[in-house]
């Protein structure tokens, strides 16, 4: 187990899908003046190197983010994920691709405030030493189900949870929806 790396996958259009959802779902929770809480279970590493060895091994973000990099136009839906992009590739390379964490983090207000966990021995230390000293984040190594009774409900009473596992293990639908169940148990409102 563990073996999964998502920079093999960074940018891809299922993280394309997952990141404007994502910029959609904390923009609704922004309209309203009261703090949030997102917890992300399986955060990964935070940022990915699009011209690692890894990144490079598939090209997945090609097929991704690449297509979306130089084409104007794309609509307000689009506008807020791909400034969060830009933010990490001021040079206009497509070169850093921010992961969920990142993304996350970019769209918090005062107050508000990101728990992630992440497994992964390898993912674990640069998801932590991007967010050394944020306040506002929260880092642990740890299983992402335990993470949901570990820190659910959050004080905060509104927010989001984002699980994208790796779907490795054979029983990973059984503990999504064992999952979806603790949350709702715990934080019908979130």
């Amino acid at each position: 187990m563990l073996s999964y790396r998502h920079g093999f996958h960074a940018g891809n259009f299922a993280d394309v899908f997952k990141h404007v959802l994502l910029t959609q779902l904390v923009g609704a929770l922004r309209r309203k003046d009261k703090p949030f809480c997102l917890l992300d279970t399986h955060a990964g590493a935070g940022r990915y190197d699009l011209e690692s060895a890894v990144a490079r091994k598939n090209r997945e973000h090609a097929a991704g983010i690449g297509r979306l990099w130089h084409r104007p136009g794309l609509g307000p839906e689009l506008a807020e994920y791909l400034a969060e992009v830009r933010a990490l590739n001021l040079d206009g390379a497509l070169r850093w691709y921010p992961g969920s964490p990142r993304i996350a983090r970019a769209l918090l207000r005062p107050g508000d405030r990101l728990i992630l966990t992440e497994l992964h021995p390898a993912e674990y230390p640069p998801l932590k030493a991007e967010f050394a000293g944020d306040r506002q984040v929260a880092v642990h190594r740890m299983d992402g189900y335990v993470g949901l009774k570990a820190f659910l409900p959050p004080p905060e009473r509104r927010g989001l949870v984002l699980i994208d596992p790796a779907f490795e293990r054979q029983d990973e639908f059984e503990r999504l929806i064992e999952a979806i169940r603790v949350i709702h148990r715990r934080w019908a409102g979130g």
